[in-house]
């Protein structure tokens, strides 16, 4: 009597939503720079990245430094973001910091980078030469300085990387206001990645759509996608979303809400050991 055959097993992890999440901060970057140079190819010159973190960046008042060595790694990132970008699009990249002192000091640090250093608010800032424009963390300072770039750039690709020019509206004008918010309106998100409370994630990555993670109680270290959205949900949607799935746990502690005493934006654990790497 022949044996009969043993089935085989698949030992293969069924796909879940949350797996386009990335699983390091070196691979949001990278994930990043590949779909902004998608982007770019099809033909959206002007993108926005937003890749933050509450060890770094506050909702209310932007880039945070509050510990010895915050700053250098600040800079940190928006090298290696840089740097992927140069890779992915092998076009002669420029990156423009706040001011000259922030300029001067990486140009001095950085001898070995690939890429070229200048500041918003210097003359001659890049040339002719230079295909591809980096504005790195761009602060409400300088508004008038990113938009005249912007303008100067012509077609040249414009990214902005983890602009601060919505961060915070104390001391800010309606006129400021209303400047910033059609000058940010004229970029593309490729790429979002904003933690939500301890427990969750506002995604996009181009072409995607946005969408929304919270927690999976089940499964810790993972996540379940509860919306997706072709704009950029508002607070009060993510309100709804927060108290909704806080609701269907049952027995569950009581998590802070979006509007709760701290900080709407916190940083997934998994990314934070990596920023001193």
């Amino acid at each position: 009597m022949e044996n009969a055959s043993i089935p085989s097993v698949s030992t293969a992890t069924e796909p879940r939503d949350d797996d386009a999440l990335p699983d390091s901060f070196s691979q949001a970057l990278e994930h990043a720079a590949t779909a902004t140079h998608s982007a770019i190819s099809d033909g959206a010159n002007r993108c926005l990245v937003e890749i933050l973190l509450s060890g770094l960046w506050d909702p209310s008042s932007g880039n945070l430094f509050a510990e010895e060595g915050d700053q250098q790694r600040f800079w940190k990132i928006t090298r290696k973001f840089v740097e992927q970008m140069a890779a992915v699009s092998g076009s002669k990249v420029k990156a423009l910091y706040p001011d000259m002192g922030v300029a001067a000091m990486l140009r001095n640090e950085w001898k070995d980078c690939t890429f070229g250093i200048g500041a918003l608010n210097e003359r001659g800032a890049f040339a002719s030469e230079d295909e591809l424009l980096i504005l790195a963390a761009a602060d409400p300072q300088g508004l008038d300085e990113a938009r005249r770039m912007v303008t100067e750039a012509g077609d040249r690709p414009v990214i902005l990387f983890n602009p601060r020019l919505a961060s915070g509206d104390v001391g800010l004008g309606l006129n400021v206001r209303r400047m910033r918010n059609e000058f940010l309106s004229l970029f593309t998100v490729t790429y979002s990645l904003r933690p939500l409370g301890e427990s969750g994630s506002v995604f996009r990555s181009y072409p995607g759509q946005w969408k929304v993670f919270l927690e999976d109680a089940a499964s810790p270290g993972r996540y379940n996608m509860v919306a997706e959205r072709s704009e950029r949900p508002t607070a009060d949607e993510l309100d709804m979303l927060f108290e909704g799935a806080e609701q269907g746990d049952a027995g569950a502690e009581r998590r802070d809400g979006i509007s709760g005493a701290r900080s709407v934006l916190s940083s997934f654990a998994r990314f934070m050991t990596s920023l001193s790497k």
